[in-house]
């Protein structure tokens, strides 16, 4: 870590107004998301003065934090505001204004991720494989058909955790098309995405950044051994959160193995590829489906993934070497090397194209 950074501050989003919660001993002790306390158990390990911020709806009160501590690096583990994931970047925006270094994305970069049509846009200008789609805004819905090959797979534009995904999510109609699209729109209050279903095996590569070089760490893949292979895999709302579902078919994450040497290569290339087009900092997972063909084609990017021990990004960064305060570490500084070169970089974008924008 550069800077030898001393004050820590754990920024992390609360369901509700909890008292207590600015008592380091809360997450270290008794928080349940394990994100939150496994980051602040590893700052302390690292030696590091750790400080923990819970936000709710108080934004004043953080920023009476950030001017009372004023911390050497935030961790920011905030997604929500108010409950409310739109609001990711805004927080982010708020430590910019405060000009105080912070770990991850930034504001523009976790704004436009939220918008999977975007993102794929962008991927596909910069050459890399995306599904045909077609975005459907909420207000105003009109459904229409587009040049798609079924199955196709309906989704809300801007949730997470594959909120609103289950296996209705998969048509094979244009009839069946508009009606989940129309659910979507009308139920969950959302712009609608609809692309080509990939049948295919289902990769997470998580990415970090230092110093300006960005790394690949080894991919991940979904795997639902129960599954026919002939059937749709769909990474549904009960397959991430459901146990008794996970179990029923035989859910869970690990290694990508038999991948070939140029398979794996291109996976990276074009890993890099979106990271920058993205405008991504420090770490983030992008999605990924492996066509029977081993093409691989992008699905969505997520900045600021989890950082528990037992996420699927730790075990990638601990295939790659990195004990899980190291992982940490390596993070901040991350957040410390962006902070000091960000104005040096964005006056020399033609030489390091993207880099901690």
């Amino acid at each position: 870590m550069q800077k030898n950074p001393k004050r820590v501050l754990v920024l992390y989003d609360l369901p509700e107004r909890i008292v207590g919660h600015d008592d380091p001993q809360y997450l270290l002790e008794n928080m349940e998301r394990s994100t939150e306390r496994d980051v602040s158990r590893a700052v302390k390990r690292l030696g590091l003065e750790l400080h923990t911020h819970g936000v709710f709806d108080e934004i004043n009160d953080l920023w009476k934090k950030l001017e009372a501590l004023n911390p050497d690096v935030v961790v920011n583990l905030c997604e929500t505001y108010r409950g409310d994931r739109a609001h990711e970047g805004d927080v982010a925006s708020l430590l910019e204004l405060a000009r105080v270094p912070y770990t991850g994305s930034r504001p523009s970069a976790l704004h436009l991720c939220k918008d999977k049509g975007a993102t794929k846009k962008i991927a596909g200008w910069d050459g890399v494989k995306v599904p045909a789609f077609m975005v459907f805004p909420q207000e105003g819905f009109q459904f229409r058909e587009f040049p798609a090959r079924f199955p196709l797979i309906v989704k809300p534009l801007n949730r997470e955790a594959s909120e609103g995904i289950s296996q209705a999510s998969i048509v094979t109609d244009w009839s069946s098309c508009e009606e989940r699209s129309t659910w979507v729109a009308q139920k969950l209050k959302s712009d609608v995405i609809v692309e080509e279903y990939i049948h295919g095996r289902e990769l997470y590569v998580g990415m970090i950044e230092y110093g300006g070089i960005i790394k690949p760490l080894p991919p991940r893949e979904l795997f639902m051994t129960n599954l026919e292979k002939k059937d749709p895999m769909v990474a549904t709302y009960r397959a991430k959160w459901d146990n008794v579902y996970r179990k029923k078919w035989g859910i869970s994450t690990g290694s990508a193995a038999n991948l070939t040497n140029a398979g794996a290569a291109m996976l990276a290339d074009a890993s890099v590829k979106i990271f920058r087009a993205l405008g991504l900092r420090g770490y983030a997972r992008l999605d990924w489906r492996l066509t029977e063909d081993g093409l691989p084609v992008f699905l969505e990017a997520n900045p600021n993934p989890a950082l528990s021990q037992d996420d699927d990004f730790a075990k990638a960064a601990k295939s790659a070497g990195y004990a899980y305060g190291e992982l940490i570490a390596e993070i901040i500084g991350s957040a410390l090397w962006c902070s000091t070169h960000h104005h040096k970089i964005s006056e020399n974008r033609a030489a390091e194209p993207r880099l901690c924008r």
